[in-house]
């Protein structure tokens, strides 16, 4: 059999979801599409979602909408956040025979390249796409030409209306119509069951089980354990030192985020978002993940909090002018708990005093250790050592 695979949040499922599965259907001959809830978004936040036995339970009315629509739970069953590579590999072998297509939503298509495992899925399925309402076809084939030719990509002609699950939450909370958004029978599901009334709110200290949920899937086992420690230490040094808590505890908990993702993704992700490396950055891969994790960030968990990026991001150089969150990160990446590199009590002894003598230390400690190895220093990681050394003799 041809099947697609769709998954998403479907918080609620609504009629532009249906149309998509429809017109791709249509187009590709295909004999199922698979309408897959997930239990927690890998690739972006939710403020707040409808318990998933309801997501699930308004997927199944909407797919009797068309025969080719079926509903599966295997991502609510396993439970914390899923990816589609994982999804797609088990699909595969229970069911090696068929021939899989990936249906994906015009603006999830244009961030493919920050997926978990991106190059996987290409391998794996076509993967196809509508155009929506300010996302046209033509954009949406110019990215796919700057994924890997290998990939097959199919992208619908026919957009479909510009409705999302957002407005649509938006609208029942305010007691708006949404009468054309959403199938009859799932309008009539979400009004029993008095889904959607409240209005959403964020705040980065609510959001830490999502965010502990994306690590946990895209790190290793060791840098999981690593990425909870300087969550940790981030909270004790903000306490210690006047920070934001809950904000440093956000940014220890996502600074290696992008750590454990292939080279090439780590390219995809400043292509995508247009990031150039500088002459040592190209040169060092180590010091990639700091920036595409910045970008992730921003530009997939839609976090705009500047401070809270630029700690991510220079938690490896450093550099001049730090905030005291970005010394907060970088200092407690050096201290964690799992850390066990021969001056490591030193490092901690200096952080009980004061987070300027850790970061000289830290700084110098690092500028050592890549001449050792005969590898270039970056500028930002100098100029850094030189404000604090200049700042320390005229202090």
């Amino acid at each position: 059999m041809r099947v697609a695979l769709f998954g998403g949040t479907f918080d609620p499922i609504h009629t532009a979801h249906i149309r998509s599965a429809q017109l791709v259907a249509d187009a590709l001959r295909l004999d199922r599409v698979l309408l897959m809830p997930t239990f927690v978004p890998p690739h972006k936040l939710k403020v707040s979602m409808a318990p998933a036995a309801d997501r699930l339970a308004m997927c199944r009315l909407a797919a009797k909408e068309d025969a080719r629509l079926f509903v599966s739970d295997m991502e609510i069953r396993r439970g914390g956040a899923s990816f589609t590579a994982d999804t797609l590999h088990t699909l595969r072998g229970e069911h090696p025979q068929d021939e899989w297509f990936l249906l994906v939503g015009a603006d999830m298509f244009l961030t493919l390249g920050t997926w978990y495992h991106f190059e996987e899925i290409l391998a794996m399925a076509t993967v196809c796409t509508v155009p929506r309402d300010g996302i046209g076809a033509e954009a949406l084939r110019a990215y796919a030409a700057t994924l890997p030719q290998e990939g097959r990509f199919y992208i619908a002609r026919t957009p479909v209306g510009d409705i999302s699950s957002t407005a649509i939450r938006a609208a029942i909370a305010a007691g708006d119509a949404t009468a054309d958004m959403l199938p009859p029978s799932v309008a009539a599901y979400i009004s029993e069951k008095g889904l959607y009334r409240g209005r959403e709110t964020m705040d980065l200290k609510s959001m830490e089980p999502q965010f502990i949920e994306i690590i946990r899937r895209r790190e290793s086992d060791h840098r999981f354990l690593h990425s909870l420690e300087v969550a940790k230490s981030a909270e004790y040094l903000a306490r210690r030192y006047g920070g934001d808590p809950d904000k440093a505890r956000v940014a220890g908990l996502l600074h290696d985020v992008m750590k454990d993702i292939s080279p090439s993704e780590q390219l995809q992700i400043f292509k995508d978002f247009g990031i150039l490396l500088d002459d040592v950055e190209k040169d060092a891969q180590k010091l990639w993940h700091a920036r595409a994790g910045a970008a992730f960030i921003e530009h997939i968990l839609h976090i705009d909090d500047r401070d809270l990026l630029n700690a991510v991001r220079y938690h490896t150089t450093g550099r001049a002018g730090m905030s005291l969150l970005e010394k907060i990160v970088f200092v407690a990446d050096f201290i964690s708990a799992d850390r066990s590199y021969p001056d490591v009590d030193k490092m901690r002894a200096l952080a009980e005093v004061s987070l300027e003598d850790a970061m000289r230390y830290a700084l110098r400690y690092t500028i050592d250790d890549l001449q050792k190895k005969g590898a270039r220093v970056h500028p930002d990681t100098l100029a850094a050592l030189q404000e604090l050394t200049e700042g320390g003799q005229h202090g």
